[in-house]
C-alpha cells in the first residue's frame, strides 16, 4: 500500500527582488506563518535574488531558476518535477 501526501503548493514567478527591504521581514513572517503549504519559487533571469528566495522557502533545492528566455514547457517540466520530488512522487 503506497501512502500519497498531498500538499498545497504555491509557485510563484521572480525576476528580480520579491519584495522591498523595508518589507522583507513581514514577507518571511507571512510565509512561516503558512501551515502545510510548500512554496515553489520560480526564479526567472539573471538578476534574482537567490539569497532572499532561501529565507522563505524549505530547501534551497526548492528553488527553480530558468533563464529569461528558456520555453514555457522548459519552465513547466522543471516545475513538474521540483513538485514531484517535493512530495517524493515517483514520475
Amino acid at each position: 500500500m503506497t501512502q500519497t501526501i498531498i500538499l498545497q503548493v504555491i509557485i510563484f514567478f521572480t525576476d528580480h527582488k520579491t519584495s522591498l527591504k523595508h518589507e522583507r521581514g513581514l514577507v518571511e513572517k507571512e510565509v512561516k506563518a503558512l501551515k502545510d503549504v510548500k512554496l515553489l519559487p520560480v526564479a526567472v533571469g539573471p538578476h534574482v535574488n537567490i539569497r532572499e528566495l532561501e529565507t522563505i522557502t524549505d530547501s534551497k533545492l526548492d528553488i527553480i531558476h530558468v533563464g529569461q528566455y528558456e520555453k514555457p514547457e522548459t519552465v513547466s517540466t522543471r516545475i513538474w518535477h521540483g513538485t514531484a520530488a517535493s512530495n517524493n512522487v515517483n514520475l
